[in-house]
């Protein structure tokens, strides 16, 4: 695809000045990019959504390239299993959830957050049932099945500090269903209600399902879900590479929001979705610098919920170059 940008090096060079700025201090050599970076070739675990879209950006408009890297994007199953794979080795950066980073680190995994990559926008993240259900709203889901594609994870700790918010006591069941599989259950009455992001929350509405709660209000409102998260290891002997990677990312999601109907019509592409969702889907919310507290809330709606230790410290866990 053509470059989008006819002005790379500038946009690339504001933002590298934006993320040290961001990351605080006095600049360095791994912050703002001046030593050389320790290997050129980087691999990356993505699964192509929106949400991730970021990646897919920087590597085809050159700002991958602008910085000296070769990155190559493999598929992986979620959040959790590429975690696993950079703790390991077995990849150099993946995408992830920050629900599961804040849940994976204060587990012990030796994973940092290099970067963060989107929010949710208004309403795109919901739950829905089928037209002629019974439920009406949150108050009516005590003891009903909830489909989330994992527990302590976005779908669950979304619901519960909504709930909260909303003073609303209710208990329902959780159950593990992949997203491709959640509007089937639905519509088979498997589960009582759905959980979807986009694309899937799309084709939920296409198929005449109801929405029932929008998880992107109250304390849900435009918090930051995706990030990019690498190995500790990796990042202590690579730390020019990261910041090279880093930088190239946020200067991509600046691009997007410079070029949005750009990025609508060149979504399809790359994500499961049709021309006329990708037209219609709330944008996310684009990263264009790190951002601890936005974090550290994700963290702090966990610890309400017990899921982590009431003393974690987001900031512990976020990858902000040598000092």
């Amino acid at each position: 695809m053509s470059k989008l940008t006819k002005a790379l090096g500038v946009v690339v060079a504001a933002t590298a000045l934006a993320f040290t700025a961001a990351c605080g201090g006095e600049a360095d050599t791994a912050a703002t990019g001046n030593g050389e970076i320790e290997q050129a070739d980087v691999t990356v675990g993505a699964l192509p959504i929106a949400d991730f879209s970021t990646l897919w950006w920087a590597d085809e408009n050159g700002f991958f390239e602008a910085e000296g890297l070769n990155v190559t994007i493999e598929p992986v199953q979620g959040g959790p299993v590429g975690a696993q794979m950079v703790a390991s080795g077995e990849l150099d950066f993946t995408t992830s959830t920050t629900f599961n980073t804040v849940s994976a680190t204060d587990n012990g995994m030796p994973i940092d957050t290099a970067a963060l990559l989107s929010g949710s926008a208004d309403n795109s993240i919901a739950m829905y049932v089928k037209p002629d259900s019974d439920i009406q709203g949150i108050e009516d889901l005590d003891g009903a099945t909830i489909g989330i594609n994992n527990t302590n994870n976005t779908g669950d700790v979304t619901f519960n500090a909504l709930a909260d918010h909303l003073g609303v006591d209710v208990t329902p069941t959780f159950i593990e269903v992949p997203f491709p599989e959640m509007l089937a259950g639905v519509q088979s009455g498997s589960i009582d209600v759905g959980y979807s992001p986009e694309p899937y929350l799309s084709a939920a509405w296409d198929a005449g399902m109801r929405q029932i709660i929008d998880l992107t209000d109250g304390p849900n409102n435009k918090i930051a879900t995706s990030n990019i998260v690498s190995g500790r290891a990796f990042l202590n002997s690579n730390p020019n590479t990261a910041a090279a990677f880093s930088r190239a990312l946020y200067a991509a999601n600046e691009d997007i929001l410079a070029n949005e109907q750009e990025w609508r019509d060149w979504l399809p592409s790359i994500a499961h979705i049709d021309e006329g969702t990708a037209q219609t889907l709330p944008m996310p919310v684009f990263y264009t610098v790190m951002d601890a507290d936005a974090v550290q809330h994700i963290a702090d709606l966990m610890i309400s919920q017990g899921i982590v230790s009431e003393d974690y410290d987001a900031s512990e866990f976020i990858w902000e170059g040598e000092s």
